[in-house]
This record gives C-alpha cells, structure tokens and sequence, in this order.
C-alpha cells in the first residue's frame, strides 16, 4: 500500500484540475503498473523458485548452438513446471525419461531421470542426461518424411507425386490394378492402400506385420521391398488413413535409391550436420537397409534443434534446410481423426505428410512427431515453442502421458505480461 501511495504522490495531480474520478483512474492504472512490475520482476529473475520439493533452475549453457534462459524471460510461469516435477518425483516409477522446452528460440526447460533403454538396446537401466542418446521410436517417421522433402529440393526425386513403382523396375510383376497408382504422397501420408497391419496385434505377436518385416530381415535374404509392396490393396490410394511402418520403410529405401545414400548418410549430410548435430544412430536391419520408421536415436537437445528448424520455416543459419512448402505439409492434416479416435488421447487431431497435426488447444498450426514408449517432438508455432519428451511407456502406461503433461502443465505456465502505458 506504501508503494503503491508513492506511485500516486508522484504524479503531477492538481487537486483543482482533476476529479474524484480521474483520480480513481489512475490509481486503476497505477495498481496495474505495479502488479505487472511485480509479475516482471518475479518471472525474469526466478532462475531457482521453489517452496517445498523441486528447485528450477536454468539451463546449463553449452557450446550446443542452443542459447539458454530462465522461464520467466520468456513468459512462462515456472509454478505450473515446478508442480509437474514435484507431482513426477512423488511417483516411483514414472516411466518419463526427459523433457526439453525451448521458447523463443531459447533453451529454458531441460530435466531428465533414470529408466531403461529402448527394447532395441536391451532395456538395461541407465541414468539420461543431456549427452546420452534417446532412442525416438516412430519420431523417425517424421524425420524421414522431412528427408523426402529434402530429397525432393535437391533434386533427387521429381515430387511426391511419383510413382512408387518408378523406384522398383524389377518388381514390374507387382505393378498391377490399383497398385499402379501408388505415389511418394501416398506413402507418406498412410494411405496407400495397402493392407498392412500392426495395429491389430501386438509387437510381440508374428501376425503384426512390423514384427514379421523385421524378422524377415533379420532373419533371410528375402526381398523387403516386396514383401511390402505384395500385399493386397485394401482400399484405394490415397482414400484412407492406415498407420503404417512398411509405407517409411519404403520410403527410406527410394531415398537411398534416388541419392545413393543410405538414408542415414542422406540424413547425416543433409539435415544433421548443417544443424550442428554430431552424433546419432539409426538401426541398419541389413547392410543396406535403414529401419526408417523407427529407433532413430539423438540426443534430446539435438532433436529439439530439428523442431526449431521448422519453427523458422526451414531456415538455419541463413540456409534454407527444408523447403517452406514442406513446413506446410507437414502441418496441414490430410486426415482428421473423429473426437473418439484413440489418437486424440495423445494431442492429435489428424495425420499431415509424416506428421500429427495438433488439438486446437496447442495453439493454431501446432504439429508433433510421436513414437511409441511415449517420445514425442511438439511444434507450437503461435507459441514459438519446442517440447520434447521422452519416456520408457513400452509395455506399461505411464504415470502421465506426454499429451498430459503438455496439456496440464506446459500450456498452463505461458503467460503474457503487458506493462500498460498512461495516456
């Protein structure tokens, strides 16, 4: 009340000029300077605020590319973030391994925990960090939907709009009826028509069809581009969404048809090095053969770099890395799921060009890339923001979803502070 009695004194008020009600007018605009300077002060320099439990505290800067921050000098509210850790630290075993959060274009949140790997390295226990690798899952469909849009640019392949068959002359045998019909779009927004299935079978039964794909190539010499492209047409391309691990798979190997690089080299030269991205690993299922639908693993800190590529429409380092129409695709849905669909429980509203277009309450334009385990990549335009997160949901839910996580906490702490002016 003291200071608020100063703010008024020093106003240049005429007690013969100005009325009872300009005098509450400005003790209106008065309060609210003074609570915005309070909000100001509290959120810019809160690098560790914390009552009871969890302490945050900015991230640490290294020579990464990424500049850090606090919280509060970007708008967000660190109590909703300190209410997630202390609510993830009272659960044993809460199945999350990490969580980045960039805002403008600044590092400011960055946490991690122990868990096991990855089931393609052995679920053994390990302590994440930010140096330690993280196996993505199906992350790696959205990566090499961005490496076609790449190729695309470069010249290596024509458009989406080429026939997948154009890519494999010597399975001529295969290229009848609808299968004719079948383009690079179709593939890469799951909806070929072909009728895979892994959905209705777990990854531990050899009906799913990933589970087969995988032990055939582990496992003979038979050709993997046919065993996927002579399955029968279920419905006509481009007519009907069907999650599919065989549809990037393909794609991965006309990448490195088209290029005559290994996906993982394509990847390598032209999305991670120009990126400053130093390490990464991508399963070879075969010499010759990059698993492209999934376990692509980076660090944390590098596949959030990936997420603000596409914040900044491609653009990186005064190069453009991903064409801007790509940007485009990728967040425009092709299909929208119905409210009742399963992947509304995850965030998504629809499937883009490799991937998962947002609900609404991300924010207009917000997309993600997501694989099983609980990993997911988050790209909120009107909140020029980055989340990643990570986790070891494999074969057991975890204790909070990354959707919940991102929906009852993250979303929450953005706040907009405006020091209003006096007139």
């Amino acid at each position: 009340m003291n200071i608020l009695f100063c703010i008024i004194r020093v106003m240049p008020v005429s007690a013969t000029s100005i009325t009872a009600q300009r005098i509450s007018k400005y003790c209106r605009k008065a309060s609210i300077i003074l609570l915005s300077i309070i909000c100001s002060f509290y959120f810019l320099s809160c690098s560790t605020t914390d009552t009871t439990g969890w302490v945050y505290r900015q991230p640490e800067q290294v020579n990464d590319g990424w500049e850090t921050a606090s919280l509060g000098s970007v708008g967000l509210d660190p109590t909703r973030l300190i209410s997630l850790m202390n609510d993830l630290n009272s659960i044993e075993n809460h199945l999350i391994h990490g969580i980045i959060i960039a805002k403008n274009n600044r590092l400011v949140f960055e946490v991690y925990f122990d868990g096991l790997t990855h089931p393609t390295w052995g679920e053994t226990p390990v302590t994440f960090d930010r140096n330690r690798l993280h196996v993505l899952s199906s992350v790696a469909k959205s990566i090499t939907a961005t490496l076609v849009g790449i190729a695309i640019e470069k010249g290596f392949i024509l458009s989406d709009d080429e026939k997948v068959f154009d890519f494999y002359p010597e399975l001529a045998d295969l290229n009848i009826g609808q299968k004719q019909d079948i383009t690079l779009s179709h593939l890469l927004t799951m909806s070929s028509g072909l009728g895979w299935d892994e959905r209705s079978y777990p990854l531990t039964d050899s009906r799913n069809d990933l589970t087969r794909f995988i032990d055939i190539a582990l496992n003979s010499n038979d050709d993997l581009a046919r065993f996927i492209l002579e399955m029968e047409m279920t419905e006509s391309p481009g007519e009907v969404f069907n999650y599919s691990g065989g549809n990037y798979n393909l794609l991965g190997d006309i990448i490195h048809r088209a290029s005559g690089m290994l996906l993982d080299e394509f990847a390598n030269y032209y999305l991670f090095e120009p990126l400053g991205i130093q390490e990464s690993w991508w399963w070879l299922i075969r010499p010759d053969f990059v698993y492209a639908s999934g376990d692509l693993a980076l660090r944390l800190r590098d596949l959030a770099k990936i997420g603000q590529l596409f914040l900044q429409n491609g653009f990186w380092n005064g190069e453009q890395i991903i064409p801007e129409e790509w940007i485009t695709l990728s967040s425009t849905p092709v299909f929208l799921f119905p409210f009742y669909d399963s992947s509304v429980a995850y965030g998504h509203r629809g499937y883009s060009f490799g991937w998962w277009p947002s609900l609404e309450s991300y924010g207009e334009g917000a997309f993600a890339a997501s694989g099983w385990g609980g990993q997911t990549l988050s790209i909120l335009p009107e909140h020029d923001m980055v989340i990643v997160i990570t986790g070891g949901s494999y074969w057991d839910a975890p204790y909070l979803t990354y959707h919940q996580i991102i929906d009852q906490y993250i979303l929450p702490s953005i706040a907009v502070y405006i020091l209003p002016s006096i007139q």
